[in-house]
């Protein structure tokens, strides 16, 4: 069965016109090779997905029409927020991705002791992610947005902290262990470090805000496949 192309829409939806930007006009008319008849679906990150159809194109211009709602989903019971270490450009970009697709909902880079230097934001990054996490978001169904915020200086972060805290440590805790001490609803913060992980002092700087130490694998994972899988671990339980 083709798989229905769905695309992010801010704003309103109601049956009525689609309003698409001429990207998505041409991507579903020169791209996915959409015609008149052919369905595609509408979300605004307000939890509903909506059923539209293309009624006709014209000098590139796709016009469509919403039909109905066809998926409403509540809000899952835990936020969770993902501080990554920043790494070279296109391993972040992936981190971000593949994040969005596992169901983080925040994710921020963090500079620390051991970030890579000279990858940092700029306007033109932050616009680059923010897109990453909107195709994402477009291609795995989910019907929430995630956002991905500027960069913080780790120590800032933790001194503004209140509430639970998991740091990525191959010292830490077996990940059965630490999965039971998680919360089931509110928010999480997830934070993995940079190439050569934490240093101790940020460690034991995060210890003393209250963060849980956690390993989660067997083996040392690179900073973006170590986001990745604990964003992974923590939904696989249902939160």
């Amino acid at each position: 069965m083709t798989r229905v192309p769905r695309l992010y829409v801010p704003g309103r939806l109601a049956p009525g016109l689609a309003v698409l930007n001429s990207d998505q006009s041409r991507r579903l008319a020169d791209v996915v090779r959409l015609r008149e008849g052919d369905e595609f679906r509408l979300f605004n990150g307000d939890g509903k997905e909506w059923k539209a159809v293309v009624t006709g194109i014209a000098r590139g211009q796709l016009h469509g029409q919403i039909v109905e709602c066809v998926r409403e989903e509540p809000p899952l019971p835990l936020v969770i927020e993902v501080w990554c270490g920043l790494v070279r450009p296109n391993r972040f970009d992936w981190a971000i991705e593949k994040c969005a697709e596992a169901g983080a909902d925040v994710v921020r880079p963090i500079v620390t002791a051991r970030a890579a230097r000279g990858d940092g934001s700029s306007e033109l990054r932050q616009e680059r992610w923010a897109r990453i996490a909107t195709e994402a978001a477009e291609q795995c169904g989910r019907l929430s947005l995630p956002v991905v915020e500027p960069p913080g200086q780790f120590a800032d972060l933790l001194g503004r902290h209140r509430g639970p805290l998991l740091l990525g440590d191959a010292a830490g805790s077996p990940w059965p262990d630490a999965a039971r001490a998680l919360p089931e609803q509110g928010r999480l913060v997830i934070a993995v470090g940079p190439e050569g992980g934490f240093t101790p002092d940020e460690v034991a700087r995060a210890k003393a805000a209250g963060a849980q130490l956690a390993r989660f694998g067997p083996y040392v994972l690179r900073t973006e496949t170590a986001a990745v899988a604990a964003v992974a671990l923590v939904r696989s339980l249902g939160r």
